[in-house]
């Protein structure tokens, strides 16, 4: 630390600042007037701008990767599998006729399931519902469904479901990201009775690998 003749305000300065040199008769001459460009200030905002870049640094380096999605061409036989040992759990006998759309539904993503699914998760973040069931049903594509007989499943064509008064119809949606859990995937799914009254799930999807494995059904407190 060393005082400045010439302002005469302290400054850190470096060793070149203080010295003397021959004048040209002789003399020696104070250099302050020549090397005043030399010295400098370390400000505080040069620190808070050094830490700032370390830390959005250090967030990139560890922020985790999106979600991934089952890469299918046709839902796998397990899914529906996994609704018909359910449907055993509820009491409904295997040689019941249960309609099922037989192509995955787009429709099924909307901001009010996303909002139930949330509520399900106990999820109080900051996500929109509205935003995250537009982004969800951008990527969703509507593979077909393979159809197992586990139970007496009866294919349909989408949006029929309503002439069938006396039959159940299930729905599902193509495997979509959970934004309300880390590094989740899942399916909704719709059960009515001639479209009145619908029971809603959700069925998460767990990966194993290069394979995924149907997890255990949510009913979902929504009601159309």
């Amino acid at each position: 630390m060393m005082k400045d003749e010439c302002g005469g305000n302290t400054h850190f300065v470096s060793s070149a600042t203080v010295g003397l040199k021959k004048d040209e008769g002789g003399g020696m001459k104070d250099e302050c007037s020549d090397n005043r460009s030399l010295t400098f200030i370390l400000h505080p905002s040069f620190f808070i701008l050094v830490f700032t870049l370390l830390f959005i640094s250090c967030a990139t380096a560890t922020t985790p990767p999106p979600p991934r999605l089952p890469q299918w061409n046709v839902m796998p036989a397990a899914v529906l599998d996994a609704f018909c040992a359910n449907f055993r759990d509820e009491g409904i006998p295997t040689s019941a006729t249960v309609n099922v759309v037989k192509t995955a539904q787009r429709l099924l993503i909307t901001t009010e399931s996303m909002q139930t699914l949330a509520e399900s998760q106990f999820y109080h973040g900051k996500i929109d519902p509205a935003r995250a069931a537009t982004a969800a049903a951008a990527e969703a594509v509507e593979i077909p469904l393979t159809i197992t007989h586990g139970c007496a499943w009866r294919p349909i064509e989408p949006e029929t479901g309503a002439r069938y008064t006396d039959t159940m119809t299930l729905e599902l949606s193509p495997p979509i990201a959970n934004p309300f859990a880390r590094n989740s995937a899942g399916i909704f799914a719709r059960m009515a009775l001639g479209g009145e009254a619908p029971t809603w799930y959700w069925m998460p999807l767990i990966p194993r690998g290069d394979t995924w494995t149907a997890g255990r059904l949510t009913i979902l407190a929504y009601r159309q």
